[in-house]
């Protein structure tokens, strides 16, 4: 009878257990198309680990995203898997996760905090020296644009710091004349569109490149290229998305940095529901990214262009055949 007590409470702890595994993933926004690759992987992964998984999205509010932070704790969540909106701002979710005993992880971009549990991306710096490498690869010396995103991303900061790193010394010997620095206000098409037709209103040069933090942007830079530099003109992206892949086929962007999503979405799943039961996370580094060091995996992103997508980002899965030929 005792024996019996024993393992129907030993049932009743693991079930209890089981349940207790909520994992909350907060959204910044879905402007860039690719956070819903993001959650879907996320989410089937933490699922066959035996988790479940609580979305929220706070479409770029940074208030609204604390708050449903709150939301998710207040919910049961045990870990916070967070794509932060500002992540200067974003330290509070991570303060207030202490304090509630629950662990937060910072995905694809960095929380400007010591209080997370972990930092996963890919080598963002790296991003922007493939972007640089490239464009210069392909334009030795001539006339540069940069675009990159909001101050507010911490990724954005690391993209541009890895361009500069890169093209510096051919700005020094006169190879290269930037004609233009763009920081935008958010990763959305229609801010580049409209800020390079402010640029093409205003001058009649044209850049021989335009190093481009992301394909969001690099959509917004093509649509707005004077017809007869439209192809010619080297344009860079990242992400891979449906979009700039089409672009790059159609030979109006010359590339973009891929960053694979399902290792990226999986790894942070195993790395959640293992905090969750408590257990060890192997293969964390110590890294110092700036003003903070936090316990980091960077994966290595990969150079993509017309040479290379099929057996890159088609075989992956990351877009589909099928979808890249419909208009």
């Amino acid at each position: 009878m005792k024996t019996s007590i024993k393992v129907l409470l030993l049932i009743f702890a693991c079930t209890i257990q089981i349940h207790a595994q909520k994992i909350g993933f907060l959204v910044d926004d879905y402007i860039n198309e690719r956070w819903y690759t993001d959650q879907k992987y996320f989410t089937e992964k933490v699922k066959a680990l035996g988790g479940e998984v609580l979305v929220e999205v706070a479409y770029s509010d940074t208030t609204q995203q604390l708050d449903l932070a709150k939301k998710l704790i207040g919910l049961g969540a045990k870990v916070l898997v967070v794509i932060p909106t500002d992540s200067h701002q974003a330290a509070k979710i991570a303060d207030l996760a202490k304090k509630s005993g629950v662990a937060v992880v910072s995905y694809d971009r960095l929380i400007l905090s010591e209080n997370i549990a972990a930092y996963i991306s890919y080598d963002n710096r790296k991003v922007g020296r493939l972007q640089a490498q490239y464009a210069l690869e392909k334009m030795p010396q001539g006339k540069f644009i940069l675009m990159n995103g909001p101050p507010s991303d911490n990724n954005a900061l690391l993209f541009k710091a890895g361009q500069e790193e890169v093209l510096a010394p051919s700005i020094k010997n006169g190879k290269v004349q930037v004609m233009a620095n763009f920081v935008m206000d958010d990763w959305g098409q229609l801010g580049s569109y409209m800020k390079l037709q402010d640029f093409f209103s205003k001058t009649t040069e044209r850049p021989d490149a335009i190093v481009v933090a992301n394909d969001e942007l690099a959509t917004g830079v093509i649509q707005a290229l004077p017809k007869e530099i439209t192809g010619k003109t080297i344009v860079t992206g990242q992400d891979a998305d449906l979009t700039g892949i089409k672009n790059i086929v159609a030979g109006s962007q010359s590339m973009t940095v891929y960053k694979p999503i399902k290792p990226l979405a999986e790894k942070a799943a195993e790395i959640a529901m293992q905090l969750a039961r408590g257990s060890a996370i192997k293969g964390l580094t110590k890294t110092n990214l700036g003003t903070v060091t936090v316990n980091a995996i960077l994966l290595d992103p990969v150079t993509v262009d017309k040479s290379n997508y099929m057996e890159t980002v088609i075989k992956d899965g990351q877009v589909k055949l099928s979808d890249l030929k419909t208009n």
